[in-house]
């Protein structure tokens, strides 16, 4: 075969760098193609992220919506077990189910005024994920781990009642999602209606004549005593600091401890269970020394 000329190989290289350059032209233009796609698509998602700020619904809202329309409430709990994160990703829909203009009319799904539905939940919110309450058992047990749980993350009103309904089920949830709309517009006005609701399923609560029978026993130890009478006022709700003392005083049994707080009368519980502390210490250290004696 013939050798090429000189004349062929630059023709060849130039043809080389057409391609090239067609093939460059060709890499940029689909380049610029994609960066335009995906400034849409951002664009997209940001318009799509201010609805669903302009519009105040989630997932719970649409949820908590079947019931209202069908009345089964216990079908809605189903329906939400996982929906109820109230997780938000940035890409949530707004739900159609919302009615914003606050009047009571058959869209609206949610018992809560404008003002509380009107407060943003943050992007990164998810919901109660603790045991939810179904309305068999105490109700101030529930409230008290929601409360504790939820202060852990903001001290805003108007979330712990949008993240309320996410800590229900069942029967609970069933009676939620059939309040009148319009009807909750702060955290208290919800619990008092919880209250109202459930007061059947709170347990009885001992109050403060169950410490009038107990005593030191003759034997009893200070620290066996102190722990039987601190067991019994802790499962006392709403217990006055003051009634408590009054009946750990009057309830001891004559001896060196009794003696010091009528000669230093005591100004407050937290005192007289410092000093309780010491006497426990005096008194299990006789009794050390007693037994090695013996």
């Amino acid at each position: 075969m013939a050798s090429m000329t000189e004349a062929d190989q630059t023709a060849m290289m130039m043809a080389l760098q057409k391609e090239l350059a067609k093939m460059k032209k060709a890499h940029e233009e689909a380049a610029k193609k994609n960066e335009e796609e995906i400034k849409n698509l951002q664009q997209e998602k940001k318009r799509m992220k201010k609805l669903v700020e302009g519009v105040p619904s989630l997932a719970m809202t649409n949820q908590v919506g079947k019931s209202y329309a069908t009345g089964a409430g216990l079908q809605a709990e189903k329906e939400t077990k996982n929906d109820f994160t109230l997780e938000m990703d940035g890409e949530s829909h707004p739900s159609k189910t919302t009615n914003t203009t606050g009047t009571a009319g058959p869209d609206r799904r949610h018992p809560f005024t404008d003002r509380v539905m009107d407060t943003p939940l943050s992007d990164k919110w998810k919901g109660f994920n603790r045991d939810r309450y179904d309305g068999t058992n105490d109700p101030d047990k529930h409230v008290d781990a929601y409360t504790t749980h939820m202060s852990l993350y903001t001290t805003d009103d108007a979330v712990f009642c949008r993240v309320f309904p996410t800590s229900l089920k069942g029967g609970a949830l069933s009676w939620f999602t059939k309040l009148p709309a319009n009807s909750i517009d702060c955290f208290e006005t919800l619990i008092a209606k919880f209250d109202v609701q459930f007061a059947t399923s709170r347990p009885h609560h001992l109050t403060s004549i169950a410490l009038v029978g107990i005593c030191q026993e003759k034997r009893e130890s200070l620290r066996t005593f102190i722990d039987r009478f601190s067991k019994t006022a802790m499962s006392i709700r709403n217990l006055n600091p003051e009634v408590a003392m009054h009946h750990m005083l009057t309830a001891l049994r004559p001896g060196p401890f009794a003696d010091n707080l009528c000669m230093q009368p005591t100004t407050n519980l937290d005192d007289l269970r410092r000093r309780a502390a010491k006497f426990m210490q005096l008194e299990e250290l006789r009794e050390f020394r007693n037994n090695a004696r013996a």
